[in-house]
């Protein structure tokens, strides 16, 4: 973020910043607060013969699709495409819808199987799918985003384990926490992919890269939801609980608009002003799921949490540090 020393112009300059930034902060936090309550509202819903809505698929592909339309309407009438050809990317573009589709699905199939703040707490940290990205590139890790990582680790299974036995309402299964784990490395996979795409010569808008990555998930999972009939019953189950249909397209028009405002935090103030920006939102709504389900948290869990949140303010912490002493070791350069 340029902040300006003195005048007229240079004040003008950082108010517009200032601007953009509060833009971006309430963009992403409105709409994902509200993705993640809808997310879970829509899995603990019960019809009125008690049945939920387990057709994760067809949820997923509403969601890809609305977020596909919205960054091709992006491109086409605000001219945000790069004018070139995408068929050099379909290879790089197709690992990163494969792997975000499993992240997706991975995530909200948990669900089932997971309270909605477990599975906030387990993602709520980028250094986890980070650590796994460097699998494939090589970089190096830090002590201490080794040991935030244990400590994220500790404290997701610390307050799930401690539910079940203390009486609070918030546990989860193996198979659930299995499905967590599928999540992040597939979100591990996403971002080293990404960090690959930076080096090209002329690489795609942010908004062409949403568009592929999402319209290349929605396509991978129709025909995985037809054959295994989610689709057909799923739009059966929509159809006899019109009550959710709201609920649903909120939830794909939060997923979109959200996405627009990560991409925009990323071209104005780059990628690690969004990752300090998404990680907050993340470790907020699982206070605010708490609290909006009324869930029951013993002493216990509430200290996991506390754990888990230490841990992930510490790597944001680092970077922060990490970043003034980048620019601190420029200026003597000079």
């Amino acid at each position: 973020l340029f902040v300006p020393s003195v005048g007229w112009g240079a004040g003008k300059v950082l108010v517009m910043a200032a601007g953009k930034l509060v833009l971006c902060v309430a963009g992403i936090w409105t709409c994902f607060f509200a993705y993640g309550i809808l997310q879970e509202s829509i899995f603990v819903y019960k019809s009125p013969s008690g049945e939920k809505f387990k057709q994760t698929m067809l949820l997923l592909i509403v969601e890809h699709g609305v977020s596909a339309l919205v960054a091709f309407l992006i491109i086409a009438l605000f001219g945000q495409g790069s004018d070139q050809s995408w068929w050099p990317y379909l290879k790089s573009q197709g690992i990163i819808a494969c792997a975000q589709c499993g992240a997706k699905f991975s995530s909200n199939e948990a669900l089932k199987s997971v309270s909605y703040p477990i599975q906030a707490l387990a993602k709520s940290s980028k250094t986890l799918p980070a650590m796994l990205g460097c699998l494939w590139s090589g970089k190096a890790i830090t002590k201490l985003q080794w040991a935030a990582a244990l400590g994220i680790t500790l404290g997701t299974a610390g307050f799930s384990m401690s539910g079940k036995k203390k009486g609070g309402d918030i546990e989860a299964s193996p198979f659930g926490i299995g499905l967590l784990v599928l999540s992040l490395m597939c979100d591990g996979t996403v971002s080293a992919a990404q960090q690959g795409l930076r080096g090209e010569k002329k690489p795609l808008t942010p908004y062409e890269q949403m568009f592929m990555t999402n319209f290349g998930a929605m396509l991978l999972l129709l025909p995985a939801a037809v054959m295994t009939g989610q689709w057909q019953s799923g739009i059966e189950f929509l159809s006899a609980n019109i009550e959710i249909l709201d609920e649903v397209a909120i939830f794909a028009v939060c997923s979109a608009f959200g996405q627009v405002f990560i991409f925009l935090t990323i071209s104005w103030f780059g990628p690690d002003s969004n990752a300090k920006i998404t990680t907050l939102r993340k470790m907020a709504t699982v206070l605010i799921s708490i609290l909006w389900f009324g869930h029951s948290i013993v002493t216990e869990q509430w200290l996991f949490v506390g754990l888990v949140f230490a841990s992930v303010l510490a790597e944001i912490g680092e970077k922060l540090l990490g970043g003034k002493a980048k620019v601190h070791d420029k200026k003597k350069e000079k």
